[in-house]
């Protein structure tokens, strides 16, 4: 198997600590294997047009009888793209989550260990207990056994990672793990947040907190580091976050309260492309076992999908899979009540996409 290497001093790279308040990467030691060479050398991350592909500003179409066709810069950034496989994440493969000491986090490395398809790991600290407000109803365990434990490191062998912070977070330290050029690595999964096509609305700059211009700046980042690292690349946009398994550690008791209720009585997603209507709520629990499907499909790969609660009585798909991580019972509590799709209704809800 592949092992770590540490890097020199000036090659410092980040592992997501995710901090409930504020996400934390901190510089690991990392890398294994031969790195991954830029699938384009020119291209320049960070920028909001993509200038990898050179191939001249004029290219010949159908044989050299016929006339030259402008090929404008765009159009020959969607021909590579269109060029990439789009590949399954394959099963046994290791997939690290960043962001997995918050409550979104948690629930994804337990829906990627319960699904079986794939091996979690996380990249952490080694007084990660100390950092971690919040913890599952009724267990003892932060993680589930088979998890990796990477210490201020991050494996050569990861085969995807997911970036599932709750709060926005540095595009630098995106781009800097990307650029890392990792061997196995297939699909980056983002979580990023609905509405960031309406963020140029003055509307929404009068919101200081939407932060969207931060969330799309991390979009923009993924779609650039894939392009040029021959990777695939899946963007899940949100609306507020709800529920979990949080309840026995919620200090707020109202919004513990509500979060159970929401968990109770909401069996329903709506599954689609780009941007949906703002003001919807996304379950926790439907988002990571949402995640672990998009590794698994094909047709989740360079795609920017929206996913909330929607009413089943309106269009939106059933969700009847009742506490499918079957988690114990909060201290303070009944049993726990949650509702996320089975394969069959999350066949259903890709359908539309």
């Amino acid at each position: 198997g592949m092992g770590m290497y540490q890097t020199g001093a000036a090659v410092l790279l980040l592992a997501a600590l995710a901090l409930p308040s504020s996400l934390a990467w901190t510089a690991p030691a990392i890398t294994g294997a031969a790195l991954r060479r830029p699938a384009t050398t020119g291209l320049a991350m960070g920028r909001s047009r993509a200038r990898g592909v050179q191939l001249g500003p004029r290219m010949q179409v159908g044989g050299a009888d016929k006339p030259a066709v402008e090929m404008s810069e765009e159009l020959l950034l969607m021909l590579a793209m269109s060029e990439r496989k789009k590949l399954a994440v394959p099963q046994g493969g290791k997939v690290l989550v960043f962001g997995a000491l918050d409550k979104l986090g948690q629930l994804v490395v337990r829906h990627l260990n319960n699904n079986g398809r794939y091996k979690p790991c996380v990249s952490t600290a080694k007084d990660y207990t100390e950092m971690m407000r919040y913890t599952v109803d009724g267990l003892k365990e932060y993680f589930p056994p088979e998890t990796q434990l990477a210490f201020e490191e991050i494996p050569g062998d990861i085969s995807a990672a997911v970036l599932c912070v709750e709060t926005d977070t540095d595009p630098e330290q995106l781009r800097n793990f990307i650029s890392m050029g990792l061997p196995k690595l297939q699909r980056v999964v983002l979580v990023s947040k609905i509405g960031v096509d309406s963020r140029d609305d003055w509307k929404v700059k009068m919101n200081p907190l939407s932060r969207l211009e931060r969330w799309h700046a991390l979009e923009q980042t993924i779609k650039e580091g894939a392009e040029q690292y021959n990777i695939d690349f899946t963007i899940l946009r949100v609306g507020k976050l709800r529920g979990g398994p949080y309840y026995d550690c919620n200090r707020d008791y109202s919004g513990a309260l509500e979060d159970r209720i929401f968990d109770g009585e909401k069996k329903g997603i709506r599954l689609s492309t780009g941007d949906q209507e703002g003001g919807r709520d996304t379950s926790r629990d439907v988002l990571a076992s949402c995640v672990v499907e998009c590794l698994a499909r094909s047709d989740a790969a360079n795609k920017v999908l929206s996913v909330s609660y929607g009413d089943p009585k309106s269009g939106a798909v059933m969700c009847s899979d009742e506490n499918a991580l079957g988690l114990p019972a909060a201290n303070k509590g009944r049993e726990r009540q949650v509702y996320t799709p089975t394969k069959s209704e999350w066949d259903e809800a890709f359908s539309a996409v």
